[in-house]
């Protein structure tokens, strides 16, 4: 089933989401006080307006309350992306998310109710400290209070040392494998005699420190 979404202010972050969502088949307004975006952009979207996303009057034409989600993303402008935040939750949007472009705005932006504010440079940048530091590291996902879903990429010689999951040196109070990933292959929650293979690719869930302190020795 579609679902309608609300792009306001398309730059770069706003065009990407805009684009997937519509990949995916769903409606997508896109709002933009630059016609020659909005023009640029009309065939791609469901719906394409030119107006200035800081506007109390211009916001409230919109019906933004009926979409399942709205995203804001007003360039390097904090003051804009604030007021349009705001008004936005004054409108009873069911859930907002925002582009952060520092600290002191990602901080404003959650002091004002911001349902999720994604903040790209600081990610990103953790991310890769993190793939740098523990080169087995694939991806991650942070789910608070030191709690982490990790994908870790198994070295060669893994099978040697650990030839089932069984063998692997898991803390089942700090730590669990959840699934085995093998090129497209996917094994869920895999029974202690699954055999592990030279880059297989690990799932697991756990603390933070257990989850590094097995990327070392794998």
């Amino acid at each position: 089933m579609a679902h309608q979404f609300a792009i306001l202010g398309l730059g770069y972050f706003g065009v990407t989401v805009a684009q997937e969502l519509r990949r995916q088949h769903n409606d997508v307004l896109g709002v933009d006080h630059s016609e020659d975006r909005v023009n640029a952009l009309a065939d791609l979207l469901t719906h394409a307006v030119v107006a200035d996303i800081t506007n109390e009057k211009a916001l409230a034409e919109l019906s933004l309350g009926d979409y399942d989600a709205v995203v804001i993303d007003v360039d390097d402008n904090i003051e804009a992306s604030m007021i349009c935040t705001l008004l936005v939750k004054e409108q009873g949007v069911q859930e907002i998310w925002v582009k952060a472009h520092s600290d002191t705005h990602y901080r404003l932006l959650k002091h004002i109710g911001a349902d999720h504010i994604v903040y790209p440079e600081y990610d990103t940048g953790l991310r890769v400290a993190e793939s740098l530091h523990y080169r087995a590291m694939v991806d991650f996902i942070q789910l608070g209070d030191r709690q982490f879903i990790v994908e870790l990429q198994a070295t060669d010689n893994l099978s040697e040392r650990c030839p089932t999951v069984a063998d692997l040196p898991l803390d089942e109070t700090d730590l669990s494998l959840i699934a085995i990933k093998r090129g497209s292959e996917v094994v869920r929650d895999p029974a202690g005699d699954t055999s592990l293979r030279g880059n297989d690719h690990l799932v697991l869930i756990g603390d933070l420190d257990a989850l590094r302190e097995l990327g070392k020795q794998l």
